[in-house]
């Protein structure tokens, strides 16, 4: 294999958890996942990917809908895939769907996947999804749901919490976007599965969002390392590394500046920023 076919080693817990990761990515490979490579002493080598959305809404902020309805299509089809293999993947968030370099969405990290059984799922990004969140494809939409909510406002809301579309909306959605997210919430007494939801924001989608210029693999919740198989160039020197992964990006110090809880819908104790 080529240096440069290689992106990424993600490391595993156990040549267990590698085991079982790799036969999922097997099962599941086409569009919309990420590819494997190879299976190394380290962990899985994992297709090259220009970054994350995670990479993206930390450099850039919200997204216009337009991009945002593109990652729900996208992310949606691939759940869709995912499901109908019986599975459940357990951890959707921003800095598990990649971009890929020739501008197609990726759905990575499958540690924590595993059978649609209902039993509570054993591993999720802490504050993801609710605890003892169990292992079935709504637990899945309810995850992708509050994901478009953190790439349209860049607020990552309380899984546990009620979120109904005015509520949505009082935190920027737009009131289309803000009805769809809600009736994938399963709010507002409606459900919708992952090739629903795939359809409805196929309409009137836009393109997915440009790469990040400086992909870091920025997440506040991480399960999983995507890291470079080569060692990436060293800061320059006087430059904290540390003081760096701390530093909030100036639109989130803008947000957190001018943001007010508006009645009940949006309350520290319901909005994790």
């Amino acid at each position: 294999m080529e240096d440069d076919d290689i992106a990424f080693l993600k490391r595993s817990s156990s040549p267990e958890a590698a085991a079982r990761e790799a036969r999922h990515l097997g099962d599941l490979q086409g569009p919309g996942i990420v590819a494997l490579q190879g299976v190394g002493a380290d962990g899985l080598e994992l297709e090259k990917a220009a970054c994350s959305l995670a990479d993206v809404l930390h450099e850039r902020g919200p997204l216009p809908d337009s991009e945002v309805r593109a990652v729900g299509a996208a992310a949606a089809a691939a759940l869709a895939r995912v499901h109908d293999a019986g599975l459940v993947h357990g951890d959707v968030k921003p800095a598990n769907l990649l971009l890929s370099p020739n501008g197609e969405l990726w759905l990575a990290d499958f540690d924590a996947a595993g059978p649609a059984d209902g039993k509570p799922l054993e591993r999720h990004s802490p504050g993801r999804l609710p605890p003892q969140a169990p292992a079935r494809h709504g637990t899945d939409m309810a995850a992708l749901a509050l994901t478009l909510v953190e790439l349209s406002t860049g607020t990552l809301l309380d899984p546990a919490t009620s979120w109904r579309t005015a509520d949505l909306r009082r935190l920027g959605c737009s009131p289309a976007l803000s009805a769809e997210i809600s009736f994938m919430l399963g709010r507002d007494g409606s459900t919708l599965d992952a090739g629903g939801a795939a359809g409805m924001f196929e309409r009137d989608r836009g393109v997915l969002p440009a790469p990040a210029t400086e992909a870091g693999r920025v997440d506040s919740t991480p399960t999983v390392e995507f890291m470079p198989v080569r060692p990436a160039r060293s800061d320059p020197p006087g430059r904290s590394e540390a003081g760096a992964a701390e530093q909030l990006p100036r639109w989130w110090q803008r947000l957190a500046a001018s943001w007010r809880p508006r009645a009940s819908a949006a309350t520290p104790e319901n909005v994790r920023r």
